[in-house]
């Protein structure tokens, strides 16, 4: 049995040691700082819904949001408004299939962990002016070794 906290570890450590997604700043767990206006960037935060605590589980399904930064549209009138950067998000879902869509085995001490892709979803995010990918995983403890 593992603990959700160390459940977001492993996912952390898998994301940071993707090329594309490693590469982007902030990756946390639970939360992301709070942003502003002009200063939103790219960030990863990695959840476990409905776990409160720190129990342990042998199962769950936890989500690794993928936060992209509404981008700037100027018209001539020199108005403008936000639109959902869509060519990042492409790049970064592409990246999310890659990484997640095999079964992914990894030994975390002296548990055996499966994590696979359940499915990813695009939302909005207006509070934070970003756009997110909602990358959903199945993540099982196993009893083998290999």
């Amino acid at each position: 049995m593992m603990t959700l906290d160390e459940i977001k570890d492993v996912l952390i450590s898998a994301v940071r040691s993707d090329a594309v997604l490693g590469a982007i700043p902030e990756i946390t767990k639970d939360r992301h700082a709070p942003v502003k206006e002009g200063s939103v960037a790219e960030r990863i935060v990695i959840v476990i819904p409905g776990g409160s605590g720190n129990g342990a589980f042998q199962r769950c399904h936890p989500r690794i949001c993928v936060y992209v930064p509404y981008q700037r549209v100027r018209k001539a009138d020199k108005t403008g408004y936000y639109a959902p950067d869509a060519g990042r998000l492409r790049e970064l879902e592409i990246a999310c299939i890659g990484m997640f869509r095999s079964s992914t085995y990894v030994v975390c001490g002296q548990e055996s962990c499966l994590y696979r892709l359940d499915g990813i979803t695009e939302e909005d995010d207006s509070e934070t002016w970003s756009n997110f990918l909602n990358v959903r995983l199945n993540f099982e403890v196993v009893n083998t070794k290999l």
